[in-house]
């Protein structure tokens, strides 16, 4: 690893400044095992280092005035607020400069049923908002994520373009984003869409009152700056309040599951109910499933059988997609899922490759999986010791191929090839996610992960997928690599909004001196081996 020239170490007199903004309290600099606590919140990334200090702001100004300070000094800043919504607010480089920890700033701030949107600070928790609204708002719901803990922020995921629970129908989290407000490094406070229009009328501005309208039009005022600022994972800016879509919470609820025995038959059969899009696939608000290894992965190696043949006896399918159906009646729901019964299993089934089977879950198995938030991510660390998802884009169309060839590249790399997909938008696109499960104390595990990853991207990107949360040393030079004007453009951008790039230096690829994105990974914290092991 080459250390970075360009960027400055803290120091007694900086963290004294940094006190002065925020409060002594809410600054912690001399603590080296709090540091390193802080880095069991990175569950989507395997390089990372610990901040060398860490800081809690109160609100927009606090933070205004901590990005201008570290600007001025070049110091590495990474923004944080749960760290469990799927990116990776870890520093990356052996300076780690200030954490950003914003999850004091917590408030649900607006609800509007009318424009249907909710605005929401960082640190504001998927079971928090959930709940919040289940008890003011039961006919509305909040997109957050699902699969995720209750304890991640539905801000994390929105701005990472995450995966929510009515995204099979909505689309990417990104997609229910109306508006956000972000503080940028040059002291710049800007506002999204419709919101970004000042000196309204107090009674248009919404309950926020801050002098601006209300987040009802998310394109705004002329050429967009929204899509900037998602996926960026905080390269670019630090996003204050964002403005998500709610959607109507029906109540007439129920999950159809199929099972097949190949991917191609999954993928055909769901793409074909998809289309249904007026009045059938408009319900299915999540469509997701994936192989029979998500079920023995789920516990410790040792204590279970781990081959097909003993989970087949138990009824599980060797691929199951799970269709989850909100509707507003009893009656609509019935057509719904008569009319999936007829798609899938008399339609489909004439023309599919092998088998394909309903099977009739329990009424308990069905509350099960209606219920959010779920927790269903969370025990595939008992497997070994520890798990780390890889997310990709594709084509519906393609997910089969894409899955296949991954499973086979995890099988030759020696992790069992768990793999989970899910519909986006009526099956447009496809988001596929390997679960690596590894033990966490092996560097060995990590060298293998890196390598399998490394082999599969090359292939992938030959077939025009995307990842969707790049790892700095492999998915993102990778990707850049093959798309130079489109990071030659984003490097200048980052350039006007972070001059000195100090947000999240290394993560997607920028890094202040270093212009190849292949240059990247050599200044990338590595693992770091005992005197025992490197012997």
């Amino acid at each position: 690893m080459s250390k970075v020239p360009d960027y400055n170490e803290i120091n007694a007199e900086i963290v004294e400044k940094l006190k002065a903004i925020v409060g002594e309290e809410f600054v912690m600099w001399d603590n080296k095992p709090m540091m390193y606590s802080y880095m069991s919140r990175g569950i989507m990334g395997i390089r990372a280092g610990p901040p060398d200090c860490v800081v809690r702001p109160a609100n927009k100004e606090e933070i205004h005035d901590i990005l201008m300070l570290c600007s001025e000094n070049k110091i590495p800043v990474t923004p944080m607020a749960g760290g469990l919504s799927g990116g990776f607010a870890l520093p990356l480089l052996e300076n780690g400069g200030v954490l950003l920890e914003c999850s004091r700033m917590n408030k649900i701030i607006e609800v509007n049923t009318d424009a249907r949107y909710v605005i929401v600070e960082p640190g504001v928790r998927a079971g928090e908002v959930w709940a919040y609204f289940k008890k003011y708002y039961p006919d509305w719901a909040p997109p957050i994520a699902d699969g995720a803990p209750p304890a991640a922020t539905i801000m994390g995921d929105a701005i990472e373009r995450g995966f929510s629970l009515v995204t099979s129908r909505f689309g990417p989290q990104a997609d229910m984003v109306m508006g956000m407000e972000i503080v940028l490094p040059t002291g710049d406070i800007i506002r999204t869409g419709s919101w970004g229009l000042g000196g309204v009328d107090e009674d248009k501005q919404g309950e926020k009152k801050d002098g601006h309208a209300m987040p009802y039009y998310k394109y705004g005022l002329g050429p967009d700056l929204h899509s900037l600022f998602f996926g960026s994972q905080g390269a670019m800016g630090v996003v204050t309040k964002a403005a998500l879509k709610i959607v109507p919470h029906c109540h007439f609820k129920t999950v159809k599951v199929y099972g097949f025995d190949n991917w191609y038959d999954a993928q055909e059969a769901t793409l074909a109910a998809s289309k249904y899009e007026c009045g059938i696939s408009d319900h299915l608000v999540m469509v997701q499933g994936g192989n029979w290894w998500l079920v023995p992965t789920r516990y410790q190696k040792e204590k279970i059988p781990y081959t097909y043949d003993y989970w087949k006896t138990l009824g599980f399918f060797e691929y199951q997609l799970n269709l989850e159906v909100w509707a507003h009646s009893q009656e609509e729901l019935d057509f719904v899922t008569k009319k999936l019964d007829e798609i899938v299993l008399e339609q489909y089934t004439k023309k599919a490759k092998g088998k394909i089977s309903e099977q009739k879950l329990h009424p308990i198995q069905i509350a099960s999986r209606l219920k959010k938030p779920n927790k269903i991510a969370i025990p595939y660390g008992q497997w070994e010791q520890g798990f780390i998802f890889v997310t990709w884009y594709t084509p519906w169309a393609d997910a089969a191929e894409c899955m296949e060839k991954y499973c086979a590249t995890m099988e030759k790399h020696k992790f069992p090839p768990v793999m989970w997909f899910a519909s986006i938008d009526h099956c447009r696109e496809c988001i596929i996610m390997p679960i690596f499960c590894f033990d966490t104390r092996k560097i060995e595990d990590y060298e293998r992960f890196e390598a399998c990853e490394d082999e599969f991207t090359d292939w992938a990107l030959k077939r025009g997928f995307v990842n969707y949360r790049p790892n700095p040393t492999i998915h993102a030079p990778k990707s850049y690599a093959k798309a130079p004007t489109e990071f030659k453009l984003l490097r200048q951008i980052k350039k006007i909004i972070d001059p000195n790039m100090i947000m999240h230096p290394g993560r997607l690829a920028f890094l202040a001196g270093v212009e190849k994105p292949e240059d990247i990974p050599q200044h990338i914290v590595g693992f770091r081996k005992s005197k025992k092991q490197e012997a």
